[in-house]
């Protein structure tokens, strides 16, 4: 890649830089405070099970995902190394799905910095400030990459603080035994607490696992950061240990210290309803406002990283010419994707009307991808293709079990007869239809699709 050429990104970035896009994008501080709010609704005490168990599972999948990373790197994320390695035909599914999924994250990310900052703003339909934090946050992911690293490693020290209070304020009120918590989950159904389902603490455990990923945004911005190959790979790795012990301490904490239950499961938002009862309303509320904040910075890295791989589908041709000639746009001065962070915008803000429960079943419901690392890294390292920049270890017992969890979420979805289940049969059939259509075309003797996904001189 040539920094200097119209249509390519600037490589510009270190590792550290990347590191805080990576962690900020996968915001802890969204997965503690919406995700942990929306696990708490689903499985009460079970979450505390949830997000141990998902935090150990995302950080092994991390060291996949930076195996793959550290041989084919691109803004593509993961599809680069999926392409190169099992083929488009599998590929272009992945890539299907991609586009389906990228919009309601966007929308996941802006519809929980509006449900915190409503409490601050009462009066203000939360949806509005969703919306609105949207725009704003895309106006400033269209800015210099480096100096746009440079204000979310600020945000993320807000971040850290809130979280730090939160754990803090958890371990000093704890009421509970962690043996029980984990045992014999509770949750509350009907006004009642009553023991949690097998089916439930399955999608407790989806939900935590999908919470604590995102390890591979850093992927995104592979090709704005310089001698790739060498280091994203370590990158990578480490942001997965980061996600899995910010996000799932703090959880486990406050499901320890939670002393009435049914009154904090109740509410809207339990992990602030926690807080006040325990540290009181002003220490809510300067949390309140460090939450917001670190949301909203989260909602601006994820916007940058979910854009670019829309820059990179856009650059591959994968769709329309026209909407490929405008994802493909890229600001002459700032270097950034600017069509592609206009249409993420747009279509993420339409996505926030699907509200909460429907959005994180749907970002949490991404089977494909646990099949497609785990089978990748088998083939590759069979192949000769992985393993020369960054190796996982205990080959091949972690791929195999990434592809046992990608079974595991279409189980777990499928067992909720509700949201979960025609969440996983839209997702699966999206899916089986990409790869149908790839088929089609390849017997019609048409080319395979070009999805390279990345600039990066291989």
């Amino acid at each position: 890649m040539t920094s200097g050429v119209a249509g390519s990104l600037a490589r510009v970035l270190t590792p550290l830089e990347v590191l805080m896009l990576t962690v900020s994008a996968l915001s802890p501080v969204l997965s503690v405070f919406l995700g942990g709010n929306a696990v708490l609704h689903l499985a009460g005490t079970g979450a505390a099970l949830g997000f141990i168990a998902g935090g150990v599972l995302s950080a092994l999948f991390a060291l996949l995902f930076a195996e793959l990373a550290a041989a084919y790197p691109g803004a593509g994320g993961l599809y680069p190394a999926l392409n190169a390695v099992l083929g488009p035909r599998w590929t272009f599914g992945y890539v299907a799905l991609r586009l389906v999924l990228i919009f309601p994250i966007a929308a996941f990310f802006a519809l929980g910095l509006g449900s915190y900052a409503g409490a601050l703003l009462p009066g203000v339909p939360a949806l509005a400030i969703s919306a609105v934090a949207m725009a704003l946050a895309a106006v400033v992911a269209s800015l210099n990459i480096k100096r746009g690293a440079h204000v979310i490693a600020l945000f993320l020290a807000v971040e850290m603080a809130a979280l730090g209070v939160l754990a803090w304020t958890g371990a000093t009120n704890m009421v509970r035994s962690p043996v029980d918590v984990l045992l014999h989950p509770l949750h509350l159904t009907q006004g009642a607490m009553q023991p949690v389902s097998l089916a439930t603490m399955a999608l407790a455990v989806v939900s935590g696992m999908s919470m604590a990923a995102g390890a591979g945004w850093a992927m995104y911005f592979a090709e704005e950061m310089d001698q790739t190959h060498r280091r994203i790979g370590r990158v990578v790795a480490w942001a997965g240990l980061i996600a899995a012990v910010t996000i799932a301490v703090p959880v486990v904490l406050v499901v320890l210290a939670i002393g009435d239950l049914p009154l904090v499961l109740a509410a809207d938002a339990p992990m602030a309803e926690f807080l006040r009862i325990s540290a009181g309303p002003t220490v809510s509320t300067l949390v309140t406002i460090g939450v917001v904040a670190a949301i909203f910075n989260a909602l601006i890295a994820a916007i940058m990283g979910l854009s670019r791989q829309l820059f990179a589908i856009g650059r591959d041709g994968v769709l329309p010419g026209a909407v490929d000639r405008v994802l493909a746009i890229v600001h002459p001065r700032l270097r950034s994707p600017i069509g592609a962070t206009t249409v993420l915008a747009a279509l993420g803000a339409a996505c926030l009307l699907l509200g909460e429960k429907r959005l994180l079943l749907i970002v949490s419901g991404n089977f494909a991808e646990y099949f497609l690392i785990g089978a990748a890294v088998i083939v590759g390292r069979a192949r000769g293709l992985l393993g020369h920049n960054f190796k996982v270890p205990l080959h091949p017992l972690v791929p195999l079990i990434a592809i046992g969890a990608g079974a595991g979420v279409i189980l777990a979805n499928w067992g909720d007869a509700g949201t979960a289940r025609k969440s996983m049969a839209l997702l699966l059939g999206i899916f089986a239809a990409a790869f149908i259509w790839h088929e089609a075309r390849i017997s019609q003797g048409r080319p395979a699709i070009d999805l390279k996904g990345s600039d990066i001189d291989e």
